[in-house]
């Protein structure tokens, strides 16, 4: 078995508070999840950088941070988001959102599909750490 590869994905820039205490959300997110021997990248997707699609293959899971930003809105880098998410969708690719992530992955799966949520990784937070890098 491989190395286990993550991604990512910030949706915010990172406060100086969160700076200066963690290094930025990117070292919240692998200070709670990330485990030895893992490898993680981080992208700004609120900045435009996003992974090219042909490294997508390569990563085990994707991690979708919080924002100011309205998941339901038109500002292009969520286009764009939207846009990876649904080629992670048709990878199964697994995606964990937490709050604007959270809404952004759930804004384009079926409506009235609860039982697709839960397969796709959707849980509420007290369920995450418990299940979603386990399944």
């Amino acid at each position: 078995m491989g190395e286990k590869r993550f991604a990512v994905l910030l949706c915010a820039d990172d406060s100086d508070y969160v700076k200066k205490l963690y290094g930025g959300y990117f070292g919240i997110f692998v200070g709670m999840l990330g485990d030895d021997g893992e490898t993680w990248d981080r992208y700004k997707v609120a900045a435009y950088e996003f992974p090219d699609d042909d490294k997508l293959d390569s990563y085990d899971g994707f991690v979708l941070t919080g924002s100011c930003s309205d998941a339901h809105g038109n500002e292009v880098w969520i286009l764009k988001l939207i846009n990876l998410l649904n080629k992670l969708d048709s990878m199964k690719k697994k995606v964990l959102g937490i709050c604007f992530g959270h809404q952004v992955w759930a804004s384009f799966l079926p409506t009235n599909n609860q039982e697709r949520a839960v397969s796709d990784g959707i849980y509420e937070y007290s369920d995450i750490l418990q299940i979603w890098f386990i399944v």
